[in-house]
């Protein structure tokens, strides 16, 4: 079976596009998608409903942006280490109007973490690991196998499928991998959208890391447009623009 994998869209409907037409053609079976589908670009309504159209496929969890819509806006991010400005404030509530009743009600049957099994393998899909009162548990870029480990110590799995860091990290040992295949929708300085192919047949696990490319301009023409609150600071922490 071929599992399509996707976290951290983040309204950027242009690189989602690019993804889906590659899944396309490969022919994925399944549409593993970690969460942050809206948040930070300028397409959550859109984003949003090209996922709809694959919901035959799809397996999808909350992000923290999803949570952000459906309980509150935190006062603390990124480890209770910052407070949210009111301008971030202001761009989540920019977000959340943009999306119909219809997108608000499908993010809604989202679950926070997944496991499913597919050929006898367990696979654990969560946005981000969490301590048991549910707060992220501390953010690393580019974990170790050993990291990973104790990032999920205490769920049983074999294939551990999670995002928010933004950063491509797998790892692999003694069969059990662990996949962060980095932001789809959040590009830096690259014209890259980030993905993967998770290959599974009978005992045999193969995965495969996806960039692929597109029309970034496009995005940051449609983020300057908008002028949407944070915008500024949006292209320069995501999208690389000085």
């Amino acid at each position: 079976m071929k599992i399509g994998i996707i976290t951290d869209i983040h309204s950027n409907i242009i690189a989602l596009n690019a993804v889906l037409n590659e899944f396309e053609k490969i022919e994925v079976d399944k549409i593993i998608c970690c969460g942050d589908i809206i948040g930070i670009g300028p397409n959550p309504e859109e984003t949003v409903q090209e996922l709809m159209k694959n919901d035959d496929k799809l397996i999808a969890v909350r992000g923290n942006h999803e949570q952000y819509l459906l309980k509150e806006l935190p006062k603390n991010v990124h480890d209770d280490k910052r407070i949210m400005s009111l301008e971030e404030i202001d761009n989540h509530k920019w977000t959340h109007s943009k999306l119909s009743e219809n997108s608000k009600n499908f993010i809604s049957q989202f679950k926070i973490s997944n496991i499913i099994e597919i050929e006898r393998k367990k696979i654990y899909i969560v946005h981000y690991p969490s301590n048991e009162n549910g707060i992220y548990k501390k953010h690393i870029k580019s974990p170790t196998i050993q990291q990973n480990e104790e990032m999920f110590n205490g769920i049983d799995a074999d294939i551990f499928i999670y995002g928010h860091t933004h950063t491509i990290c797998i790892n692999n040992k003694s069969n059990k991998w662990y996949i962060n295949s980095g932001s789809l929708g959040c590009p830096l300085k690259s014209n890259i959208a980030n993905a993967g192919i998770l290959e599974i047949n009978k005992n045999e696990v193969c995965y495969k890391q996806l960039k692929i490319e597109y029309n970034v301009n496009e995005v940051i023409h449609e983020i300057e447009k908008l002028k949407f609150p944070f915008y500024k600071e949006i292209l320069k922490i995501f999208y690389g623009k000085e």
